[in-house]
C-alpha cells in the first residue's frame, strides 16, 4: 500500500492568497491525498471560495478564532488518522509543482542515511544558501513535513499558546525525544508578500530593526517564548528573549514616545503572564485581520 500525505492549512481572512496556494496544491506532480483546511472564523470570501471552487477539500470553519495554535491543533488532530505524512502550510505561501514530491523524496533519503531519527523536514525559500540537506534547530509550521507516527508518539501540539510559539514548543518537544530536523533544498515553499505583515521597521542606534507592530502580536510572542523557554530550561534563550523585549521597548519609546503605551503594556503583560504560566486566549489581545 502506498504512503499517503495529508496537507494541513490554517487560514484567517486571507481568501486571495489562500486560493493561490490551493491552485498550487492541485497542480502538484505528486498531489496530496487529502487537504484539511482549518478556517479560524474568517469573515471574508474564504468559505464560498473553498466550497464552490475546491469541494474535495475537508473544510472546517471554527465558530471562533482559535489562533494558530488552536487551528493547527485541530488540523493535525484530524490528519493523524488520514495519512502517513502531514505537511503543514500557512495560507500565504506558494509552491512549485514538485514541492511535495521533493520533500517526500528528501525525507526518505535522510531516513536511509541519517544515524539519527528524522522528526521533520522543511521546504526552503528561493534564497536558501545550501544545495544539500542541512540540520535545522527548530521548525515553524510553514512548509514542514512530519511523519504521522512521530506525532502519535509525541502527542498533538498544544492549543494553549493561542498565537505564536506552539511550533517552537513542538520542535523542542520532538528534540527532547531525540528527533532531528532538516532543510530539503530541492523542495520550494515561498512566503507570499502581504500588503501588511504586522511588522514595523525602524533604525535603532544606527541599525535597522524589525518588530511586531500590533499589541496583540507583541503580547503573545513574548508571553509564549518566555513560558516555553522556562518550561524547557533554555536559560540562554530566556535571557535573549528578555533582552530583546528591552530592545523592542526602547524602539517603541524612541519612535512613538507615550503614544506607544499600548504596545509597551502588551510586552510587559506578556512577560508577566509568561513567567506565571497564564496561557490561552487573552480577551484584551484579540487578533485583527491577518492574525491567525
Amino acid at each position: 500500500m502506498s504512503e499517503t500525505v495529508c496537507v494541513v492549512i490554517v487560514t484567517f481572512n486571507n481568501a486571495g492568497m489562500l486560493e493561490n496556494l490551493l491552485q498550487d496544491l492541485h497542480t502538484q506532480n505528486r498531489p496530496p491525498d487529502q487537504i484539511i483546511l482549518i478556517d479560524n472564523a474568517s469573515c471574508d470570501q474564504t468559505e464560498s471560495m473553498v466550497k464552490f471552487g475546491y469541494p474535495s477539500i475537508q473544510y472546517v470553519k471554527l465558530f471562533k478564532n482559535a489562533g494558530s495554535a488552536g487551528g493547527y491543533h485541530e488540523g493535525i488532530r484530524r490528519a493523524i488518522d488520514s495519512g502517513d505524512f502531514i505537511y503543514t502550510l500557512d495560507d500565504d505561501v506558494r509552491l512549485n509543482p514538485d514541492t511535495l514530491s521533493e520533500i517526500l523524496n528528501g525525507f526518505h533519503a535522510l531516513e536511509r542515511i541519517s544515524p539519527f531519527r528524522v522528526g521533520a523536514v522543511r521546504s526552503v525559500g528561493d534564497k536558501h544558501p545550501e544545495r544539500v540537506p542541512t540540520r535545522l534547530a527548530i521548525f515553524p509550521w510553514r512548509g514542514t513535513l512530519i511523519k504521522a507516527d512521530v506525532i502519535r508518539e509525541a502527542g498533538l501540539p498544544s492549543p494553549d499558546y493561542f498565537l505564536y510559539g506552539e511550533d517552537l514548543e513542538y520542535s523542542l518537544r520532538l528534540a527532547k525525544k531525540g528527533y532531528m530536523f532538516y532543510w530539503i533544498p530541492s523542495s520550494i515553499c515561498r512566503e507570499g508578500k502581504r500588503i501588511q505583515d504586522g511588522k514595523r521597521r525602524a533604525e535603532v542606534f544606527g541599525r535597522q530593526s524589525i518588530r511586531y507592530q500590533d499589541p496583540f502580536r507583541l503580547y503573545y510572542a513574548f508571553r509564549n517564548e518566555i513560558f516555553i523557554y522556562l518550561r524547557y530550561w533554555s536559560i540562554l534563550k530566556l535571557l535573549h528573549t528578555l533582552l530583546y523585549a528591552v530592545k523592542v521597548m526602547l524602539m517603541i519609546l524612541m519612535a512613538e514616545g507615550w503614544t506607544g503605551r499600548r504596545a509597551l503594556s502588551a510586552i510587559a503583560r506578556g512577560l508577566n503572564d509568561g513567567l506565571w504560566g497564564r496561557l490561552g486566549e487573552n480577551r484584551h489581545y484579540l487578533p485583527i485581520s491577518g492574525g491567525k
